[in-house]
């Protein structure tokens, strides 16, 4: 056998051994064997990189793929994609986006190189961008390996997740994969919790339910079914017991327990956040911080908030007052024990009147004071919000683990977590909502009312309240009484100047955004009902001196009026 036949099994078998126990200890000495011979080898060189990384070396596996890629040979590409998925697993998102476009810069075929790209693209802040060309990979694995549609639609709806693209956005991604392969059970479960945000409360338990055949012992099927059908059961309820579904939003429970739910899956929640501030402290800051607790042995009757205190004083049963400075911020807030929360909740409870800024019906749970009368506290959607003696709160982080680990990266560790999706300040609510309020009470002289007809030319005149309701051409009415208009309702489904009167408005979004919106501007909820015969939910706020009305249907906005209070 010649030396270059000798070379070439050497490496074949490293290949073999490699496929079949990566981190066997003879792969690098056959490895080793070929470069002696032949040292321009990259391939030999990619056997040693991928067993290091398989060893759990990925420093010297990425010194090794770096080298391959400045010799620009066959082996070129495999070393940018495996740098690109180390990028990936560091959760180096800038890193992960350079070599996503490197790697696409050599081919355009493969439709997992493009998935690559939009999932790091996301994650790195092109939200938008990244999901765009997600869908593009989807259509782009159909057209030319429509074998692998099942991974692709997967893929898409786990890097949708991974992103955090909105719930509603997620679902339809979601769907569509378990619609071509059922047995996907992180797809469907959290699947199920995203329809539990939409308030999609039948679905939800009807896909528990599903996986609970599949596997009946799974915890998270058994807690989507429970929590799915207790929210029917305070939907039936809910006139009897005075609770509406604006009430239930209200708390964000259900949007926390989905957050908490996807956090954990990516690994940023607040257990991560604390165990990798963990490896960061500083010396002077850790030196003040108390021993953790375990909350099962507080005396009995004593609790912290489940929310996020009893997770801090696991973690650390509070810091040395005084030394709230030690974190390097400009207010010196330090973590509280339990047994000062638990002090300060008595004290609340024995004198409510005295603490108003704590009233008995939110949600909240102090976590940090700064020894001067403010604290840090955790509210309904898991914010984390500055909170003193009359003054309003004052929003700090979006939750408890994300001020954690701001608090990592400030001590020079890595922070895991996408970037944030950007938003957009809100418009003024003007424009025809408006307008319809200004025609509220108006004669039909008016020009407030003149300027109503004009943006709805086609709409419908009822001059009594009492006339029973008929069909409308353009799903518009305006509804007077003694010569003074007393309501205004538009069927958005009909109307074909709609998108005027929603402009700014997420028609396709899940309630909870449309909320937030009219919220932002002014409005406060009234009441909320539910429809049980047609599903129909609407939810009506005080607005402008007026009530606003707003009707969703199958999760969309199915109608909007104006009418007086």
């Amino acid at each position: 056998m010649s030396d270059t036949d000798s070379v070439e099994r050497t490496l074949d078998l490293a290949w073999e051994l490699l496929e079949a126990q990566p981190t066997h200890p003879k792969i690098p000495e056959l490895a080793l064997q070929v470069l002696a011979a032949q040292p321009e080898r990259s391939s030999a060189s990619m056997v040693l990189a991928y067993h290091r990384e398989s060893c759990g070396d990925p420093d010297e596996a990425r010194r090794l793929y770096v080298g391959i890629t400045a010799r620009r040979d066959s082996q070129f590409i495999w070393a940018a994609r495996s740098l690109r998925r180390l990028a990936f697993a560091e959760h180096d998102h800038a890193e992960a986006l350079r070599w996503a476009h490197t790697v696409l810069a050599e081919t355009q075929e493969d439709w997992d190189d493009w998935m690559k790209l939009g999932s790091a693209q996301a994650l790195a802040g092109e939200h938008e961008d990244g999901w765009r060309r997600l869908d593009e990979a989807v259509a782009l694995c159909a057209r030319t390996a429509p074998g692998a549609l099942p991974k692709a639609l997967g893929r898409r709806a786990e890097y949708l997740m991974e992103s955090l693209a909105p719930p509603e956005r997620f679902i339809a991604a979601a769907e569509e994969a378990i619609r071509v392969d059922a047995a996907d059970s992180w797809i469907a479960m959290m699947l199920g919790w995203s329809y539990l945000v939409q308030y999609r409360f039948d679905d939800a338990e009807q896909l528990g339910l599903r996986l609970l055949r599949e596997d009946p012992t799974d915890d998270l099927a058994q807690s989507l079914v429970g929590s799915a059908r207790e929210m029917l059961r305070i939907v039936d309820k809910a006139q009897a017991q005075d609770i509406s579904l604006d009430d239930i939003r209200g708390t964000g429970t259900i949007e926390l327990a989905w957050r908490q739910l996807r956090d954990q899956k990516l690994g940023i929640d607040l257990a991560s956040a604390l165990a990798a501030l963990d490896a960061v402290l500083p010396a002077d800051l850790r030196a003040a911080l108390r021993p953790g607790i375990s909350v099962g042995d507080l005396a009995e009757g004593d609790k912290v908030g489940s929310m996020v205190a009893e997770d801090m004083v696991s973690w650390h049963d509070g810091q040395r007052p005084g030394s709230g400075a030690l974190w390097g911020l400009d207010e010196p807030f330090r973590l509280m024990s339990a047994a000062e929360i638990i002090a300060m909740d008595a004290a609340i409870d024995a004198d409510q009147a005295g603490h108003p800024e704590w009233p008995e019906n939110e949600l909240w749970e102090q976590v940090m004071t700064d020894d001067d009368g403010a604290y840090l506290v955790a509210v309904a959607f898991g914010a984390l919000v500055k909170r003193r003696p009359g003054v309003p709160d004052e929003p700090v982080a979006e939750s408890m683990a994300d001020w954690i680990w701001d608090r990592v990266a400030g001590f020079g560790g890595r922070d895991p977590r996408p970037a944030p999706l950007k938003t957009d300040p809100l418009p003024p609510l003007t424009g025809v909502i408006v307008t319809m309020c200004a025609a509220l009470g108006a004669p039909e002289d008016s020009p407030a009312y003149a300027e109503l007809r004009r943006l709805f030319p086609g709409s419908t005149v009822r001059r009594s309240e009492l006339v029973p309701d008929e069909p409308s051409a353009d799903g518009v009415y305006i509804e007077a009484l003694d010569g003074l208009v007393t309501r205004v309702s538009v069927d958005v489904g009909v109307c074909p100047d709609a998108d005027r009167l929603i402009s700014g408005l997420d028609l396709g979004g899940h309630r909870g955004s449309v909320d937030a919106y009219v919220r932002a501007h002014g409005a406060v909820p009234h009441d909320s009902w539910v429809n049980r015969a047609n599903g129909e939910a609407t939810v009506v706020y005080d607005f402008a001196g007026n009530r606003l009305g707003l009707t969703w249907a199958d999760g969309s906005i199915a109608r909007i009026y104006v009418t007086g209070a």
